[in-house]
């Protein structure tokens, strides 16, 4: 029973990834004699924590009760006052968390705070590994000032994501299209490069409509079958109705000098160009039309000398302004800076069984020599889906502290 309604505040927690950006997406269970009579899911950054909402729809339900966090309660003070505080008012008797907080700040205070007032506290060491997958991002974020970085591809059997003329149209199918759209409502940022902008035209939003009666049914009827570890975002990922949707900002990295203005990734002001000082100045003064458009374009400016380089400073920049969760959708050279510069954290592989023979690769960076110092992922899981297999693992594996 226990074990139940941590399942039921952890996906509340996957419902609101994407949306509480960065803090950390939380949900919350309250259970009094056995029955859920509240939940709640941490909201965007500055409005209320998980806790909170769950304790404001219990109302008077509270006392006595136990409450299921997918994450340690806070106990300081930020953009809103301590959880522990309002857990500890509203008379919760049990707090049960399968995961200490990686912020230094909280971690292991919360549970103490709320222990010295006499609250039942349970450490759920079984349901830990569940809970650390939501977290990733955030931790990252909070201990590196960094956001996650995973890096999703669709490649062939023979590891191509395009022809040798740049066809790759479709190679994955319509079931693993629609996981993808399906985790760009979970990231906050999705990042192209400028070839594969111009060349393209991606919308790089959420298109879930967009897809079928029958691929809707899949993902809400099957339930998903790995091999190996049991990647439980990505288990989530796979499968039920996703209902809190939201579209991520759109980076394209470099800017053409002929841009087209009226491009799908402009069609409102949530996109963003990045580009060194240098290019822009040049591309101005080469290209009129850009000129007088450059006042109008949502640009960031880097001052860097190479790509490694660069993609470390459009790292930190999209930390500052607080994107947590990111996601490299198009270029193998754009993966290959990132990879270079040691910024990717996840790889997510849809591999098809299609053979292209040639073509383009996923990453294009600057290799290694030997085998033996090529990155050897950790944290891996497999997933078949239809005909393609879903396949992922991390650059580090994760570390947790238990008290």
């Amino acid at each position: 029973m226990h074990a139940k309604h941590m399942e039921a505040a952890l996906k509340i927690a996957f419902d609101r990834m994407g949306a509480t950006s960065p803090n950390p997406p939380v949900g919350a269970v309250i259970v009094r004699n056995g029955s859920v009579v509240a939940t709640g899911g941490t909201g965007p950054c500055g409005s209320d924590h998980a806790e909170v909402v769950a304790l404001s729809r219990a109302g008077g339900e509270c006392a006595g009760a136990d409450m299921y966090v997918s994450l340690e309660p806070c106990s300081h003070y930020g953009r809103t006052p301590p959880c522990t505080e309002a857990i500890k008012r509203a008379g919760i008797a049990r707090v049960f968390v399968p995961a200490l907080d990686p912020n230094p700040i909280v971690s292991g205070r919360g549970i103490a705070d709320l222990s010295r007032a006499g609250i039942d506290v349970v450490l759920m060491e079984e349901m830990a590994e569940y809970a650390i997958e939501l977290i990733r991002p955030f931790k990252k974020y909070i201990l590196r000032h960094r956001p996650f970085i995973v890096s999703k591809s669709a490649v062939t059997l023979d590891g191509r994501i395009a022809t040798k003329t740049g066809d790759s149209r479709w190679i994955s199918s319509e079931y693993s299209r629609c996981l993808a759209h399906r985790l760009r409502a979970k990231v906050d940022a999705v990042m192209i490069g400028k070839n594969t902008f111009a060349r393209d035209n991606p919308a790089l939003n959420v298109r879930l409509s967009s897809f079928g009666d029958e691929v809707s049914r899949f993902f809400r009827e099957t339930a998903p079958k790995m091999i190996g570890r049991e990647n439980f975002f990505l288990k989530l990922l796979a499968s039920g109705d996703m209902t809190a949707l939201h579209d991520p900002l759109r980076v394209v990295v470099g800017l053409p000098g002929d841009i087209d203005m009226t491009s799908n990734v402009m069609a409102d002001g949530n996109y963003l160009f990045f580009e060194r000082s240098e290019i822009v100045d040049r591309l101005v003064r080469e290209h009129r039309p850009l000129a007088r458009a450059i006042g109008g374009i949502n640009l960031h400016r880097i001052d860097t000398v190479s790509p490694d380089e660069e993609a470390r400073a459009i790292s930190e920049e999209l930390a500052r302004r607080g994107i947590m969760f990111a996601m490299l959708e198009g270029g193998g050279r754009l993966a290959g800076s990132f990879l270079d510069a040691g910024e990717i954290d996840q790889f997510i592989y849809v591999i098809a069984p299609k053979i292209a023979g040639n073509g383009l690769p996923p990453l294009a960076g600057s290799g290694v020599d030997a085998i033996a110092d090529a990155m050897a992922l950790k944290d891996v899981s497999v997933m078949p889906l239809k005909e393609d297999i879903v396949y992922t693992g991390y650059r580090e594996q994760y570390h947790f502290e238990t008290m």
